[in-house]
Order: C-alpha cells, then structure tokens, then sequence
C-alpha cells in the first residue's frame, strides 16, 4: 500500500452503543455529529450528538445531556408543545395553515397538537439542545425548531426549512 493511498482512505467510524440507542460518528476526521435513534414517547425519533471534532469528552457530555431530556421526556414535550402552540395560534386561539398550493381554513390548538410530532433533536455538550418538530405539512415544507437549554429554557422558536 503506498503511503498516498494511506492519506485517502476514510478513517474508520467511531460507534457510541448505549442503552437509549447506537450512534455512529461517520468520519472522524470531519464530522461532528453522532447520529442515531432513540425512542421518545413511543416513537423513533433521529438524534444527533455534537462534539468538537470526534472528540470523545464532548460527545460524552452530550450523550449525559440526552439522558437527562429522555429521563424527562414526558414533562419536555408538555412544554414544546405548548411552545408551539403560543408560537402557531392566534389570540383567537385557532392556528393559521397554508400549503404549498391552497390555503387552509385555521384548526383548532387541539388539531394542531394531534398533526405534530417530533422528527429529530440535536444535543450540544454545552447543555443547548434543537428540537425539530415536523409540521404534517401545515406550513407547506417547514418544521418547527425550538432552541432550549437543559435548565428548561426556551431560548427561540421559529419555523424552519
């Protein structure tokens, strides 16, 4: 093997197993996301956990930090969920959809709650964490994301994509 073909070839994955799921860091020496699944309230939800630059300490700690939300998941999506319903309602409490070709009439807070769910999270060893949540197509192709930190936090709200 010749040393030039040494520096082309893809570093081996770096694999987290852990009791809530296995995440996989693709390529070491570029990526800094740990990608997998977890369950959250029943459902198979993506998740991936930042570190700085494969660095092992920091996806430890992020790892911790997504612990702690799955220990709490129940009383965490009480509150996005009424996040984004202060977020999508009106003050006459109905919630406004447009699509990607028609308008909708507005749904009920209750409907819109029925339709969302969460579709991925992110989880920073700083203790900052994004939740993705997937609209059923209500606001043509966006999501919701919601930036919160691991007090409880909520530190922004907004439609994404």
């Amino acid at each position: 093997m010749s040393i030039l073909s040494l520096f082309r070839k893809k570093p081996d994955s770096i694999t987290i197993n852990d009791e809530m799921g296995t995440f996989i860091l693709q390529n070491p020496l570029k990526d800094k996301l740990y990608d997998g699944e977890i369950k959250w309230l029943g459902r198979e939800v993506s998740v991936s956990l930042y570190c700085d630059n494969g660095d092992s300490p920091s996806a430890d700690i992020a790892l911790e930090n997504l612990r702690k939300i799955v220990a709490e998941s129940a009383d965490w999506d009480k509150k996005l969920r009424q996040c984004a319903v202060e977020y999508a309602a009106g003050e006459d409490g109905f919630v406004e959809i447009w699509g990607k070709t028609a308008d909708f009439p507005p749904i009920t807070t209750e409907e819109f709650l029925c339709r969302i769910s969460l579709g991925f999270l992110y989880v920073y060893p700083n203790g900052e964490i994004y939740f993705d949540y997937d609209l059923d197509e209500m606001f043509a192709d966006h999501g919701l994301g919601i930036y919160a930190n691991i007090s409880g936090e909520i530190l922004s709200v907004g439609l994404m994509g």
